[in-house]
């Protein structure tokens, strides 16, 4: 093919990029200033949804502005807006506009991120964010990590390094054939993500050897039956591979003691990681990252940019105190097709060998522009900002005798249960049917979303603030919807 043929061809693309974009900027913009106003959450349920999208493969092509106009038409109303500021549910963001030009960047050059010769610039941009990400948690300069899809991978991640180092062998020869004692075992806080669960049982370890430790009052791992449990399973002949601790629990937001598990885990010579998915955030913050105290001793961190870094799924990371070698001595392999006599930084920077993952997307990209866009400073005013919002929503919480707070505020989350006069008499059973009941109603409204949770045995309501969006006023909407909603299922009384 010519030059000349190469340069039309180059040509063309650009300008459909830029016809597309121009719709696509639009959509984005109207999408953006309804937020405050739209409904939350669609009404339709999945038969309905299913309807509209009810169509054979396509066996021609269609115009491009056909197809638009049906995301505008079908999709968009029918999302649930996460980035709206009375969305109050997962740990889900409102994504920065840098970091989601910055995904679409990514996209339009489409770098494989698995090897450094397929993205030299991504690459080297990965391990600077992942320097920084260290630097974030309080590790040294010999500290290294990898971009993961999330927490669930990074967990799995931090957990086959664990394992590998527990077991002598269990990289290249399975469980089967090492001389490890009894069970291997995995000590985690009952209030622990799923993801451990799943991560045990790919590692081999197995779902029933996660060890899930009572918490105190306030949802804290008892320490004190952590330790009870370790030594009675190595007098039992067990071997105990790690201690996780939570730092931003899913259903409380809480975060473990680390500096005793951190004491606990070195005196039993386990591995330590904490799983700081969410509650890594807390480290942006001179006011608040105390909370984190000890996650510097961790063998690795889960932290996801995804969370409370405001960038658009996906995109978590595993860090490792240890540096980089651990992560090799878990993953690294050379196919020959990607093998290099070279050798040298290159290698260094092939990330498929510091992880599962092998094509992988450019996710570095938009974690550091969202970085140098915010800074430090700018990360910390929000996440200040947040737990605040958090702090009154709770006061207001306490002056309202139909509710009773569950747990204490340490992150930007808030559990609480609806307990009316009428109610405080009904079963259990009949306490934890209301609290579903009021969610259900509320996400009928269409003016909130939050979620429920389960905390020692009880149905709780779980109302994370999310987006930079979210104002005190938005916090009052949610409080008087509660209150009407409430009243509305109690008859008033």
């Amino acid at each position: 093919m010519s030059e000349a043929k190469h340069s039309t061809a180059a040509d063309a693309l650009a300008a459909e990029h830029e016809r597309l974009g121009r719709v696509a900027v639009e959509m984005i913009a109207d999408y953006a200033r309804a937020l405050d106003s739209a409904s939350v959450c669609s009404t339709a349920t999945p038969a309905e949804l299913e309807a509209l999208f009810d169509e054979p493969l396509p066996q021609e092509g269609q115009s491009v502005e056909d197809i638009f106009a049906k995301f505008r038409r079908d999709v968009l109303p029918h999302a649930m807006n996460i980035p709206s500021p009375r969305y109050f549910g997962l740990f889900n963001p409102t994504p920065l506009p840098v970091a989601v030009w910055a995904d679409a960047l990514a996209s339009a050059m489409n770098q494989n991120g698995a090897a450094w010769r397929n993205s030299p610039s991504a690459s080297v941009v990965e391990a600077r964010v992942l320097r920084w990400l260290c630097e974030l948690v309080g590790y040294g300069p010999e500290s290294f990590g990898t971009l993961t899809s999330g927490g669930s991978e990074a967990n799995l991640v931090g957990l086959k390094c664990a394992r590998d180092r527990a077991v002598e062998g269990a990289r290249d020869r399975g469980l089967r054939a090492s001389d490890a004692k009894g069970k291997l075992l995995v000590y985690a806080s009952e209030q622990c993500h799923y993801s451990f669960v799943k991560s045990v049982d790919i590692l081999g370890i197995g779902r029933h050897n996660l060890r899930k430790v009572d918490t105190d009052e306030r949802f804290h791992i008892r320490t004190d039956l952590l330790r009870e449990a370790i030594e009675r399973d190595i007098a039992e002949g067990h071997t105990p591979v790690c201690v996780a601790g939570a730092a931003g629990a899913t259903s409380t937001g809480v975060v473990d003691p680390l500096e005793e598990l951190a004491d606990i885990a070195r005196e039993f010579g386990l591995w330590f990681h904490v799983d700081a998915a969410y509650g890594g955030g807390l480290a942006f913050s001179e006011k608040h990252r105390w909370r984190l105290r000890g996650i510097e001793r961790a063998d690795s961190v889960t932290i996801d940019p995804h969370k409370w870094m405001f960038v658009p799924f996906e995109c978590g990371a595993l860090l490792v105190r240890g540096g980089g070698k651990v992560l090799r001595d878990a993953f690294d392999i050379t196919p020959e097709y990607l093998s290099d006599e070279r050798g040298g930084a290159d290698v260094a920077l092939d990330f498929f060998r510091y992880g599962q993952l092998g094509t992988r997307r450019a996710m570095a990209l938009k974690v550091w522009m969202a970085l140098k866009a915010l800074g430090v400073r700018g990360y910390a005013e929000i996440v200040e900002r947040q737990i605040a919002l958090v702090e009154y929503l709770a006061a207001r919480f306490d002056e309202l005798e139909e509710f009773e707070r569950v747990g204490e505020v340490e992150t930007a989350l808030c559990c609480v249960r609806f307990l009316p006069k009428g109610a405080r008499g009904m079963s259990p059973v009949e306490q934890d049917e209301l609290q579903r009941a009021l969610q259900r109603r509320a996400e009928q409204s269409g003016e909130a979303w939050f979620a429920t949770t389960v905390l020692h045995g009880r149905r709780a309501l779980r109302i994370n603030v999310n987006s930079f969006l979210t104002e005190s006023r938005h916090v009052d909407d949610l409080v008087e919807l509660l209150r009407r909603e409430g009243a509305k299922l109690t008859g008033g009384g």
